[in-house]
């Protein structure tokens, strides 16, 4: 690439980073520490600077696969798992009470990270299925697959929670008898 084009596609590369940095920085924020935050962001734009020029129609989903490989660069080079997903940003409080939302985000920690992906992608990302499928590199069916086995284990996390929950409160506050 000369300078010519470099100033050529400084204009339209400004306009993506404006468009695109706050969804970039709520996906990271959701995958890794604050202290990693500032890093992984400036790592998957210089990337995607690199790239620019040769993609046909530079998107969101083509930024958040840039950035996902960042973030397992991160991962592994912090040598531990990613930590619980908050759902500060996520406006399902709102719409859900405080003890549903807890117990889908504990039952949320249980997945493994292949399926936690799945379900930040689709839900907290808000990416349509074949924007998913691009960013993970896998067919729509594939992913569809991957969306149903992810959806009946975090509903079975959820259940066993609730158990679990049920059976110790009713050990510790057995039934009294009507005197």
């Amino acid at each position: 690439m000369n300078s010519q084009s470099d100033e050529e596609l400084l204009r339209p590369f400004e306009e993506f980073y404006r468009l695109h940095f706050t969804a970039l920085s709520r996906y990271v924020t959701r995958r890794l520490p604050a202290s990693s935050h500032d890093e992984v962001i400036a790592a998957a734009f210089v990337v995607a600077w690199k790239k620019f020029a040769s993609v046909k129609s530079p998107s969101l989903p083509w930024l958040y696969r840039i950035a996902g490989f960042e973030v397992a660069h991160e991962r592994r080079r912090l040598g531990r798992m990613p930590q619980a997903v908050e759902l500060s940003d996520v406006s399902v409080i709102d719409k859900f009470a405080l003890e549903d939302v807890m117990d889908i985000s504990s039952a949320f920690t249980q997945l493994n990270e292949s399926d936690q992906e799945v379900l930040r992608l689709l839900y907290w990302e808000d990416l349509t299925r074949p924007e998913i499928a691009e960013i993970l590199g896998c067919s729509i069916n594939t992913l569809n697959v991957r969306i149903h086995r992810a959806l009946e284990r975090i509903r079975g996390a959820v259940s066993r929670d609730e158990l679990i929950t049920k059976n110790t409160d009713q050990l510790n506050n057995p039934l009294k008898e009507d005197s």
